[in-house]
């Protein structure tokens, strides 16, 4: 009776291993997808600021387009953005728009009268934010971004 035993328990250890081999890349892909979400999460945010940031700066009467710009990649920066990762004009991009209270587009916010809407959107490739997703998505085809809209005082 006990040889049987003995038995059944290296059988089970054995199903037990399968079973483990099985389910661990399952598992593996479930914690990088919650890293990669939480990290996606949190680069939301940091485009948001930057976007905020730098459409608070617009809105201001002495502040200008370079202003908006300098500002955008000064938070992006603080965040460990760097120009490996985000630089505009060639990763990464901050677009801005300027409507005066008339709807005509104007080039300049340094320009714009008071009433002017001024709108920054801050754009940064899928690639420089995530670790996994490059793999899967190609290199810099994807955008990450986010727009933040003020009218100018």
């Amino acid at each position: 009776m006990k040889l049987l035993n003995r038995n059944c328990a290296r059988r089970r250890s054995g199903i037990a291993s399968v079973e483990c081999a099985l389910v661990v890349p399952f598992l593996a892909m479930i914690l990088m997808g919650t890293f990669e979400l939480g990290r996606a999460m949190m680069v939301k945010t940091i485009l948001s600021d930057a976007a905020r940031k730098a459409c608070r700066t617009g809105i201001k009467r002495d502040k200008g387009n370079t202003d908006i710009v300098n500002e955008a990649i000064d938070v992006m920066k603080d965040n460990g953005f760097d120009a490996s990762k985000f630089n505009p004009n060639s990763l990464g991009s901050v677009n801005i728009t300027i409507t005066d209270p008339d709807g005509n587009p104007l080039s300049e916010a340094l320009d714009a009268p008071s009433g002017s809407v001024v709108s920054v959107q801050v754009n940064i490739p899928v690639s420089s934010t995530t670790w996994v997703a490059p793999f899967y998505l190609g290199s810099g085809t994807t955008l990450e971004s986010e727009t933040v809209v003020m009218m100018k005082q």
